[in-house]
């Protein structure tokens, strides 16, 4: 992608260090300038992040249709994968996740956790590449300042330290 939505859109994303370590490994194994990259060392296609992300869908223990051939055809049935068990049609493949993902959940799910651990607006702002804080604190401030019975404790704080 060479063009951005937004000019907030491009940001510097801070990561945990074992992450960062991670990625070291991964992009020191690699001949590429990615981390992640296609057999000729560019970027994933579309089709080619696609397929990547199967890898990691097929690993969730989420009940899902699934189809087999049988006697020529294609038959869907109901698979429910059991969260550390093995697939039955493919030894290489453990369901591993608990829980279905997707790019964007990822997204939400760094988002929500900055405003929860007390970042402050205007920084979760730019990590989330919002042009406004408006809008990051419109989605994701109920995650941290929904929590109404809070308020009496802090004001009662607040006026005891008029008394002083």
């Amino acid at each position: 992608m060479t063009e951005l939505k937004t000019k907030a859109a491009r940001r510097d994303i801070a990561i945990p260090d074992r992450l960062a370590e991670c990625l070291r490994e991964a992009k020191a194994a690699s001949t590429s300038e990615y981390v992640i990259a296609n057999d000729d060392g560019g970027p994933l296609s579309y089709s080619q992040f696609k397929n990547l992300w199967r890898f990691i869908i097929v690993r969730t223990a989420k009940p899902r249709i699934a189809k087999k051939k049988v006697g020529g055809k294609y038959v869907k049935y109901m698979l429910y994968p059991e969260l550390g068990a093995m697939a039955k049609n493919n030894g290489k493949v453990q369901y591993v996740l608990d829980f279905e993902v997707t790019p964007h959940q990822l997204r939400h799910t760094y988002i929500t956790n900055l405003i929860a651990a007390g970042v402050d607006p205007k920084t979760a702002q730019y990590l989330a590449g919002h042009e406004n804080s408006k809008i990051t604190m419109d989605i994701y401030a109920k995650a941290k300042y929904n929590r109404p019975e809070d308020v009496a404790p802090a004001l009662a704080d607040a006026f005891a330290m008029w008394n002083e």
